[in-house]
Formats: structure tokens, C-alpha cells, sequence
């Protein structure tokens, strides 16, 4: 039946889909009721006193009233340095796509059926990216909820924004899993591979955060969180062009990831 790999991984991971929306949402929440209580100009005085590679690791640039909003605050303390957070729900599912089936001894039987492998690649990674964007609605709803919570006011058309913004990066870091593990097809191997370039990549982007002006900020362009970035959402707004070439790529590491699995016999 069509679609029935879409729904029974919907079914089998919906539990753990809402663990991880509840986590995210909390720690959102969280945040939100601490901007009443923080005085931020004191966040700012401290980061006048230290070196602008400092104010980079950051996530603060050389604008540094950017913190002094809520969404500015939020934008650096909840979804600057927690990406690698989000980034890890992409690389679990990811390894689902085929990988764990595989080691457990699974998917030949799946296989067995009368089912195209490109489908069931494809339908479980549609079901995954699903669960992404279910998280980050949910996410959004926690801070929603912050702000009927501590009175605070916030632009939530522009969180909005920023929660869109992250999307493309962790669709194509699931994407990138999925392809590490149909072709190195042992577990261990695509998740050494997974993580080996996800935390390379964040390391990418905050050298070259901090090394703004130099030649070493170019590092940045080698990382897809440079395109994550929240604090550029809030200084000129979404990035439409760089949105759609990540979904570009993220569908076209899905084909490789299809083609990877399609070429080579299941281990047993």
C-alpha cells in the first residue's frame, strides 16, 4: 500500500517525536520567563569589556544591542548555541532511515516485501522531515506560551522566522545520515561519519564566528550552520535564496542516499 512506510514509521517514532518537542519547547519556554527577570545591559557591559573573538563564539557580532530585545535574547541564548542540540534528533532518525534495521537484522525481511527500495528510503525520510517540522511547532508554541506566561512581549512573527530558519539545516544533516548510513551500512560507522561532520561543521562556523574581519570568517561558507544562523534572521530577515538551495541539496543527498542503498546487497 502506498504510503505505508510513511505511516508506520510515523506510528513507531511519534512517542519519541514528542519527547524531543516537549525538551525543546521547555528549554524555549524556559528562556522566555528568564527576560523579565535579567537586566541585559549588565550581558552587554561584559561584552563591551572582552575581545571581539570573544563576543563571536558567542554568537554576538558587532552589534551588540542585538541581546537588549527578546527576540535578540532569545535569538542568541536559546537557538545560537544549542544547534548542535537540535542537530542530534536529524542524526538519530537519520540512522534509522536503513542503518539500524540493517545491524539489527531487520531489513531483509522488510525488504522482502513486494516494496521498491527507493520508496522506503524516501517514504521514512519523508516521515522524519514530518517530525522536524512537528518539533519545531512545537518549539514555537513554547515560547508562544512564555510570553502568556511572564507578559513579555515578543515579535512571534519573527521567531516565527528564526524557527523556519533552522529547518533546511537539520533536513539536510537527516539527509546526510541517511546517506552515511546506506553506504557505509554498519551503525557505528555512519554515525562516526554523522557526527564527525556535524560537530566539524558547528567548530566551522564558530572559528569563523569569531574570527569576523579576517581571512578565517570565510570558514564559516564550509559550514551549513553559518545558514542557521538566528541573529542573521533578526538583522535582515529570511534568506530565501539560501533556504532553497539547502531543500536543493537536502533532496539531492536523499537521491544519493537512495541510489547508495539501491546498489549494494543487505546485510544479514
Amino acid at each position: 500500500m502506498s504510503g505505508a512506510v510513511f505511516i508506520e514509521t510515523l506510528r513507531r517514532t511519534w512517542a519519541q517525536t514528542l519527547l524531543w518537542a516537549c525538551g525543546l519547547a521547555f528549554m524555549a519556554l524556559t528562556i522566555v520567563l528568564m527576560i523579565p527577570l535579567l537586566d541585559v545591559m549588565i550581558f552587554v557591559d561584559l561584552l563591551k569589556g572582552l575581545p571581539a573573538f570573544v563576543r563571536g563564539a558567542v554568537g554576538v557580532g558587532s552589534d551588540l544591542m542585538v541581546i537588549t530585545t527578546p527576540e535578540g535574547f532569545i535569538a542568541v541564548g536559546f537557538f545560537g548555541k544549542l544547534a548542535l542540540i537540535f542537530a542530534a534528533y536529524p542524526v538519530i532518525m537519520g540512522l534509522r532511515v536503513t542503518a539500524n534495521e540493517e545491524e539489527d537484522g531487520i531489513l531483509d525481511v522488510l525488504m522482502s516485501a513486494p516494496l521498491p527500495r527507493w520508496r522506503m528510503v524516501m517514504e521514512k525520510l519523508a516521515a522524519y522531515a514530518l517530525s522536524l517540522l512537528v518539533i519545531a511547532v512545537v518549539v514555537f508554541a513554547g515560547m508562544w506560551l512564555g510570553t502568556l506566561i511572564a507578559d513579555v512581549t515578543l515579535d512571534m512573527g519573527l521567531m516565527a522566522q528564526v524557527v523556519v530558519n533552522i529547518l533546511p539545516t537539520l533536513l539536510l544533516i537527516l539527509a546526510l545520515t541517511a546517506l552515511a548510513g546506506a553506504a557505509l551500512r554498519r551503525r557505528r560507522d555512519a554515525l562516526i561519519a554523522a557526527t564527525v561532520f556535524v560537530v566539524a561543521s558547528f567548530m566551522l562556523d564558530t572559528i569563523g564566528s569569531m574570527g569576523a574581519g579576517s581571512a578565517a570568517e570565510h570558514l564559516r561558507l564550509l559550514s551549513v550552520f553559518s545558514a542557521a544562523s538566528a541573529v542573521s534572521v533578526l538583522e535582515r530577515g529570511l534568506a530565501w535564496g539560501t533556504i532553497a538551495a539547502l531543500l536543493a541539496l537536502a533532496l539531492t543527498v536523499s537521491g544519493g542516499a537512495v541510489w547508495a542503498f539501491h546498489r549494494r546487497d543487505i546485510g544479514v
